[in-house]
């Protein structure tokens, strides 16, 4: 473990305390954190994970009640808003972040998690487990995404 992973501290933290990370690395076009908000963060069953450093949330992941219809599987969860500080982007904390959730999401007997992940962060979900399912699409303003999930 290195001097990095011992100050940062994995935990299910409030919806509003990740806007600012999601503007910074997420959605810079929504111009302020007021803008970073999701309509999902706060239905039942949703929650957050972030790490936090120095009392500053540097990754954040949101764990939303979302049924996506190319799944049999009903009991789901979609994965969302992933953000990483790019500070420590390659420290494992991200795949802290997701295995917090994960653990979580075990416990509520959830079977399955999915996300819309950018091209550009498959590589990090793969190494996580998570398989794709169908072809790349675009999401408009933010970019190229593939489908991925993870059975729990």
């Amino acid at each position: 473990m290195n001097q990095t992973e011992t100050k940062i501290e994995i935990k299910i933290i409030d919806p509003r305390d990740i806007r600012a990370l999601r503007l910074k690395v997420l959605w810079p076009h929504k111009e302020v954190v007021e803008n970073c908000s999701l309509p999902s963060d706060t239905e039942p069953g949703a929650f957050h994970v972030g790490a936090m450093k120095d009392g500053k949330v540097v990754g954040t992941a949101s764990f939303l009640v979302e049924v996506n219809p190319k799944f049999e599987e009903k009991n789901q969860y979609r994965l969302r808003a992933m953000a990483t500080d790019p500070e420590i982007q390659g420290t494992g904390t991200g795949a802290a972040i997701v295995a917090r959730g994960i653990r979580e999401l075990k416990e509520r007997g959830v079977k399955l998690l999915w996300c819309d992940a950018r091209l550009k962060a498959t590589g990090f979900y793969e190494k996580l487990n998570f398989k794709v399912l169908g072809d790349i699409y675009e999401v408009p303003v933010i970019g190229p995404h593939k489908l991925m999930y993870i059975e729990l």
